[in-house]
């Protein structure tokens, strides 16, 4: 079956969704914000080694993530295309593994391609393969991990010492990058991928002689980092051991559970997260069991299952989840969803297949739906009248754009129903849901990035911004007033993440929530008066979330008066029910 369409689809799916459009959204935060700072800390400040974020040092990540992303900010400046490259880069090079690897795997190149389209596709792979933050990294040097060790296991098992070798070295690299990304879990995830399926396969020898030269690789690599750092900061080692690892699983005490979730928390952000190809899982299902977990032939398949169960069992025993840890498992799942669809098809050179086709008429009739009930509603202007508001009257192109990409995809939808060639007919899928992850460049409204983006209200107060400005911030705000003020030394409220570094001697002075009776962390008015004593004709602004800027203000011994107020969303009412931030200048 040829499948020639795949290629070129591949390529066009990643250049168009992970690299032309991918400035095209404003940095949210703070999780954006925090991860573009931190390496632009690192390129202003020339220090390669110890990560800081508003001056303070950061411990609670590696450095590795933070020189990629700084290297793409160094090259393309300081901007939101910049700091998302290296994540989309690294989302990339996961699909170009997938693809080799499933094309291995199967001996069949169009299975590969279309593996990797299937990749790409995911909405969990795209939203963090477009999003400034280390996970999509990360994912990346897991799935080289695994990926190695398979085909070093393919060289064991050849009886090819140097193959193997060379592969088992690749291993190790690919680890002690990982680890220099996120930690220990470098090690633990591809640990659970890895020794089910030897346990599985009965291979006693090599779980006792293969790991350990991985093992020497990754310290050799990640030891010239970890020495400097702990030349340059000895309690480095300590904190990130003890309070980021031990902590969180409890074996120090009482657990730091950070985004406590039940155990089926990933159940439902696989759904979620695979998206559009759980309406084919009738198909994939039947294709799966065509090809069958047992016999020699199928040690691949046994593979595949172990990289995805293995760590997924595991991450969802953890107490703390996020919908990003189980990244590394989907490049399992796209190989496995490619190969079972072409299994499926193979019994079905014509094209007729109803566990394929039924659920592209559920998705068509959908969409059909979808676009009947919004011209209904927007000619008879129901929005209004039950008053509901998704876009303002500025954004009626993204209306525009919308009923756009709803008749695309069910225009895609059905070519692929009506298709008979099975090339062409998973081609014109993959071409129909194109343009909904296109469109979700253009069609978030703008009070979302009101409330999650400060980048344009920080860019209208810049004005009030000199170089001897004291700045105030609260909350998880100060990432973005750091970076697009390029300043580092944002006085805080209440520590927060920055606890560990702001204890430093250094630091404490810039952490204004004290009093003389001690900590007062649910009152800062103590702070900030103090400190305009402190700064007499200095001028100091603040910027607080609006809805606890006005709580505070309406209370008792209040902040004292300011010279000027202003809103990032005008029409905000001065509530603690408003959405956006102030900006508020004392003196």
């Amino acid at each position: 079956m040829k499948f020639k369409l795949n290629i070129p689809a591949a390529l066009l799916i990643f250049l168009i969704l992970y690299v032309l459009l991918l400035g095209v959204r404003p940095l949210v935060s703070p999780d954006e914000a925090r991860y573009v700072e931190i390496p632009r800390e690192m390129l202003a400040d020339h220090d390669y080694v110890t990560p800081r974020l508003n001056g303070a040092r950061y411990f609670e990540k590696p450095i590795m993530g933070y020189w990629l992303i700084a290297g793409a900010m160094r090259v393309f400046g300081e901007n939101a295309f910049a700091g998302r490259f290296a994540p989309a880069v690294s989302t990339g090079l996961a699909a170009l593994i997938v693809l080799l690897l499933a094309q291995k795997m199967t001996g069949r190149r169009e299975v590969g391609w279309f593996a990797a389209g299937t990749f790409l596709l995911m909405p969990l792979v795209f939203i963090v393969g477009t999003t400034c933050t280390l996970d999509a990294i990360f994912s990346l040097f897991v799935t080289a991990t695994v990926a190695a060790f398979y085909c070093a296991m393919e060289g064991f098992l050849e009886k090819k010492p140097v193959k193997c070798v060379l592969w088992l070295l690749a291993t190790g690299a690919a680890a002690g990058c990982a680890f220099l990304v996120k930690g220990f879990l470098a090690f633990a995830l591809p640990v659970m991928a890895v020794l089910p399926w030897l346990v599985w396969e009965k291979r006693w020898k090599a779980i006792f002689t293969l790991p350990w030269l991985p093992f020497v690789v990754a310290l050799i690599v990640i030891a010239p980092w970890a020495i400097l750092i702990h030349r340059a900061q000895p309690d480095y080692w300590r904190y990130f051991i003890v309070d980021e690892h031990l902590n969180r699983f409890g074996l120090m005490g009482e657990a730091k559970v950070e985004h406590p979730h039940g155990p089926f928390f990933f159940v439902l952000t696989l759904l979620w997260g695979a998206g559009e190809w759980f309406l084919l899982a009738p198909a994939i299902g039947l294709g799966f069991r065509k090809i069958g977990v047992r016999g020699k032939e199928n040690s691949w398949i046994r593979f595949l299952i172990c990289w995805f169960a293995g760590p997924f069992l595991f991450l969802s025993a953890s107490s703390g989840k996020l919908p990003t840890y189980i990244l590394p498992c989907f490049p399992a799942l796209a190989i496995m969803v490619s190969a079972a669809l072409f299994r499926y098809f193979e019994e079905r050179p014509d094209g007729k297949g109803r566990l394929f086709n039924v659920p592209l008429m559920i998705l068509g009739g959908g969409l059909a739906l979808a676009i009947v009930a919004g011209l209904v509603a927007v000619c008879l202007g129901l929005p209004g009248r039950f008053g509901i508001t998704v876009f303002e009257k500025n954004e009626t192109w993204k209306c525009f754009i919308l009923f756009n990409m709803l008749v695309l995809t069910l225009l895609g939808t059905a070519a692929a129903f009506t298709e008979k060639k099975p090339a062409r007919k998973l081609s014109y899928f993959i071409a129909a849901v194109m343009p909904a992850f296109i469109g979700t460049f253009f069609v978030i409204p703008q009070r979302f990035y009101d409330v999650r983006s400060m980048g344009r209200f920080l860019e209208e107060c810049r004005d009030e911004i000199t170089p001897d400005t004291l700045i105030i911030s609260r909350g998880t705000d100060f990432h973005a007033v750091c970076y697009f003020y390029k300043r580092n030394d944002v006085y805080l409220l209440s520590p927060g993440e920055l606890t560990y570094g702001m204890a430093y001697p250094e630091d404490k002075p810039r952490e204004l929530l004290y009093s003389t009776g001690g900590r007062t962390e649910d009152d800062p008015r103590v702070g900030v008066r103090q400190f305009l004593k402190e700064n007499p004709g200095r001028k100091v602004v603040m910027f607080f979330p609006a809805s606890h800027f006005y709580r505070i203000r309406q209370q008792s011994g209040s902040f004292p008066d300011p010279l000027l107020v202003k809103k990032s969303i005008e029409s905000d009412p001065e509530t603690k029910k408003a959405d956006g931030f102030v900006m508020v200048r004392f003196q």
